[in-house]
């Protein structure tokens, strides 16, 4: 079996581990869209944000930023 292929919050992590700090939602998504191949249009850029809401290792700040804490990770990452 091969490696496994990065999901949307897996991108947004790495992102944001490149950042170091919180980065806002729709610059968050469309550096996804980026990284993934994919085009930034409503229907892949809202899919791309509600798969970021469904995973519990990414937070929302507010305000509309998002960062990750690797404290919330047994174990970190």
């Amino acid at each position: 079996m091969g490696p496994r292929k990065k999901s949307e919050a897996d991108w947004a992590i790495e992102i944001l581990l490149e950042k170091q700090e919180p980065i806002f939602y729709m610059d968050l998504i469309k550096g996804i869209a980026d990284k993934m191949g994919k085009k930034k249009n409503s229907q892949v850029l809202s899919s791309i944000n509600t798969r970021l809401n469904m995973d519990n290792r990414l937070i929302h700040q507010g305000d509309g930023f998002w960062f990750y804490d690797s404290n919330r990770i047994k174990g970190g990452r």
